[in-house]
């Protein structure tokens, strides 16, 4: 049997109790004067020092062998004063008494090594989780405190940026030059680009701030149905039974895919949320637009920052909202008949609910 590494299992004493083994011990010392030497008995009650020395044993560990020795040289010095010999006998119980105390103290004292060991391991949890939570107060101290001053940097921004648009517009009013006039349109449209990727910035701040949470996909792909009147979005009934787990800004994975299909799509009149069996226990939930699609050279880079017209980070932070929670996007639709992105969940972020009865 391996030793603990933790020093002192040999010698340190576990819970013990010296006077009452004090009486154990002197109650087998009678047994053995009374009943083998007076009434010479050499059987039977000798199982009575088996108890004493497992109760050494689970007090004093390997210490036991000493009270196992005491009673089995008692036993032979008793055996030869009646019997004149040492008796095999005797040595055999001395023997047998001497091993269970070896077995018995061996694993007590390993059982109370490992006990000590998983204290002290829970202990040296407890200083890391409470570090942990300390780091966790200070983080979101320290965002907040960022979130304040990125709202205020962004409204400064914003102010300034009004006022050089309403310059822009002077600019355009006081000339007539039209070399002039396309110059201060193009200062224009950079103006403006700059105000749509602070205001981008606000809706996507909080990207892994708040911990994951799970969240049922055809309430959330629902509710976009409200948010866009002139779509035809089209939710599959399974999806109420889906839940997924994920950042708390799923929601605008899914808002953005409908911009996206807005802004680039051309055509787009009809939406659809369905989901997909994806390998062994995966899901996909696909998205679908009947637009024109994503040519086959740009799959890869529609999700690279800065890529397309506008921002540039909309598809981008869309895939990194999902890669917190091990989800993935890609796009395997065909140009010209639509765009089609797969998120796929794996296993253990995803669970099946029974959908909540409608309310009247």
């Amino acid at each position: 049997m391996n030793t603990c590494d933790i020093p002192g299992a040999w010698w340190t004493p576990g819970k013990f109790k010296p006077y009452a083994f004090a009486i154990l011990v002197l109650t087998g010392l009678l047994l053995e004067i009374f009943v083998h030497y007076l009434l010479r008995i050499e059987v039977v009650y000798t199982h009575f020092f088996y108890l004493i020395i497992v109760i050494a044993g689970l007090w004093y560990g390997r210490k036991a062998i000493w009270t196992a020795l005491f009673f089995g040289c008692l036993h032979i010095g008793v055996t030869w004063i009646i019997l004149g010999i040492i008796s095999p006998d005797a040595v055999m119980r001395a023997i047998m008494f001497c091993i269970v105390a070896f077995v018995v103290g061996t694993i007590v004292e390993q059982m109370n090594c490992y006990s000590a060991t998983v204290i002290e391991q829970n202990r040296e949890l407890t200083e890391v989780n409470d570090r942990l939570d300390a780091s966790q107060k200070a983080f979101e101290v320290a965002n907040k405190k960022l979130n304040l001053l990125s709202g205020i940097t962004r409204h400064d921004i914003k102010n300034q940026l009004m006022a050089l648009l309403g310059y822009v517009e002077l600019s355009k009013v006081k000339t007539t030059d039209p070399e002039l006039l396309q110059f201060i349109g193009q200062e224009e449209n950079a103006a403006k680009n700059i105000e749509r990727q602070i205001e981008f910035t606000k809706n996507y701040e909080d990207i892994g701030v708040r911990s994951p949470q799970w969240q049922n996909i055809g309430t959330l792909a629902k509710a976009l149905q409200s948010m866009n009147p002139d779509l035809r979005i089209e939710v599959e009934p399974g999806l109420e039974n889906v839940e997924v787990f994920a950042d708390p800004l799923l929601e605008k994975v899914f808002e953005n895919l409908i911009d996206n299909s807005r802004r680039h799509g051309v055509r787009v009149r009809h939406i659809s949320f369905s989901a997909m069996r994806y390998g062994l226990g995966d899901l996909a939930i696909v998205y679908e637009d009947d637009g024109i699609g994503v040519h086959e050279t740009d799959k890869d880079r529609i999700f690279e920052k800065g890529f397309g017209k506008h921002t540039g980070l909309g598809l981008f932070l869309s895939r990194e909202i999902l890669s917190i929670t091990g989800l993935v996007m890609k796009e395997t639709g065909t140009y010209g008949q639509g765009v089609r992105f797969e998120i796929r969940v794996p296993q253990g972020k995803l669970r099946y609910v029974e959908p909540a009865p409608d309310r009247k």
